[in-house]
């Protein structure tokens, strides 16, 4: 089982090149339609660009399977960057991937792209058997997940997901994420002129400030939860007491429950503030995306460790306080982890990436479909390990 080292190395760098800011991702659809169709796959676009005012809706392709009973393998990654993201030339140096440093390399996620694009190559060219495999590479995950937001999960024809979206040497899989929530609180006050009758105002940016010191505490709470203050606004002139005031806490849990508890706990906590102060408070939870667990001994996890372990990759089960398209696809019933590409200092002009791990990530994501398709041994049983049932519930608002 080999990959063309050469060919997705070309495919990488043609990838990046391409301008695919979010919501603005069509260069970049087109172009991949037109290679997957060369491919000879079943492909689409879907119509999340039109719901979110985009350029184009999320790509996806089939290969149907040639091995009765293999476990049906779904693949994903984004097509846009975060900007600088237009005219992006990669620099070849010491065996490690650069732009020119006047835009961020792309390798977030096109790596992803490039490394399922190559697997799949590697896959018809040697006649390896597999079962059926979908790609699904959407928009607009930089700015909220809004393409995995915006398909239809009935589109999703397979047993098994991976997302290709995560830092670290391949080899690492993440199988643990977060539930988030953003809770949009607006204090109102009263508005007077600061200069003349100061005394008559009620002024929201201190309500809100003296709200924000209250807090027990911010940052990382514990092992497995964080709570960040991520925006604040207000005030309308320096001569004015500021009539109101906006602040956004961000706020992630492993444990919905506790995560439940915590929410509460903030929003009681700045409104007796904000109310003793003789401001009115207004609040908008809004749940981001739903928490993830696959469990260690999940066919997903053992299918990755095993392929790992076929090509002498390190294997490490890791977790994550970042949400990503692959919480979606869990809450949608998909048991989906994160597969580590080796992209490195993301969403910044020096972002770079060893070529190495390009490689092992296009020959890792090979392996997971060859091993996925072995045929069943003398007992009647399949080699690999048998597929469980996921029981993460579907989002409350997907």
């Amino acid at each position: 089982m080999m990959i063309n080292k050469t060919r997705i190395l070309n495919e990488f760098i043609e990838l990046v090149s391409v301008p695919c800011p979010s919501k603005d991702e069509k260069a970049e659809a087109d172009l991949l339609v037109q290679k997957l169709q060369a491919m000879g796959l079943e492909v689409k676009v879907d119509d999340a660009g039109r719901k979110i005012g985009g350029t184009t809706g999320n790509v996806w392709a089939f290969l149907p399977g040639n091995v009765e009973g293999a476990a049906g393998l779904f693949f994903e990654a984004h097509m846009d960057s975060v900007p600088p993201t237009t005219g992006t030339k990669v620099v070849r140096r010491d065996g490690v991937l650069y732009s020119d440093g006047t835009t961020t390399l792309g390798g977030d996620d096109k790596v992803g792209i490039a490394a399922v694009l190559e697997a799949v190559r590697a896959v018809q060219e040697q006649n390896i058997p597999h079962g059926d495999i979908q790609l699904c590479f959407t928009i607009a995950e930089e700015i909220g997940c809004l393409g995995v937001v915006n398909l239809d999960p009935k589109d999703i024809r397979a047993d098994l997901g991976y997302c290709l979206d995560i830092g670290g040497a391949p080899g690492i899989v993440t199988n643990s994420a977060p539930l988030l929530f953003d809770i949009y609180f607006t204090v109102k006050g009263k508005s007077a002129h600061a200069g003349i009758e100061p005394e008559k105002g009620i002024n929201a940016i201190m309500l809100a400030a003296k709200a924000l010191t209250a807090l027990p505490a911010y940052g990382r709470l514990d092992e497995e939860t964080t709570l960040n203050i991520g925006q604040i606004e207000g005030g309308a002139a320096t001569n004015i007491v500021a009539e109101q005031a906006k602040f956004v806490i961000d706020m992630r849990c492993m444990d919905p429950d506790k995560l439940e508890r915590l929410k509460n706990e903030t929003i009681r906590c700045i409104r007796e503030v904000v109310e003793a102060g003789g401001g009115i408070l207004e609040v908008d939870p809004v749940e981001g995306c739903p928490a993830v667990h696959v469990a260690e001994d999940h066919t997903a996890v053992l299918l990755a460790k095993q392929a790992a372990d076929n090509l002498q990759l390190p294997f490490e089960l890791t977790k994550t306080g970042g949400c990503s398209d692959g919480n979606f696809l869990c809450g949608y019933g998909l048991p989906c982890v994160l597969l580590a590409t080796g992209m490195n200092k993301v969403h910044t002009t020096e972002e770079c990436l060893r070529e190495c791990d390009l490689y092992d990530c296009a020959r890792w994501v090979t392996e997971i479909i060859r091993i996925t398709g072995l045929p069943y041994t003398g007992d009647g049983k399949r080699s690999v390990p048998p597929i469980i049932p996921h029981d993460v519930p579907l989002p409350s608002n997907p």
